[in-house]
């Protein structure tokens, strides 16, 4: 897989989990997480889709597309999100 598919894939995935997370109810003992989740995961896909649009500019032959270390880094990202994706959906 490629690291600008793999980092626009767990951004997509994180705006989901922001509205998810917007329209779930919380136990009145945690209502700071309301607040607070869905502003963190649009931040961290905002990041991510930046991210993207500067890997989209470098050469293919960058080694930030190359590596083997950080493809692998992704993938363990993207499986972690879309776990916590279908644990909170």
């Amino acid at each position: 897989m490629k690291a600008l598919w793999l980092i626009r894939y767990i951004s997509s995935v994180c705006v989901l989990l922001a509205v998810v997370a917007s329209v779930v109810t919380y136990h009145p003992d945690i209502q700071a997480f309301g607040r607070v989740l869905p502003p963190a995961f649009v931040c961290v896909a905002l990041l991510g889709f930046g991210l993207a649009a500067r890997l989209e500019r470098m050469s293919p032959l960058h080694w930030v597309h190359q590596s083997k270390s950080v493809q692998c880094g992704l993938v363990a990202v993207a499986v972690s999100v879309t776990l916590l994706l279908v644990v909170v959906g």
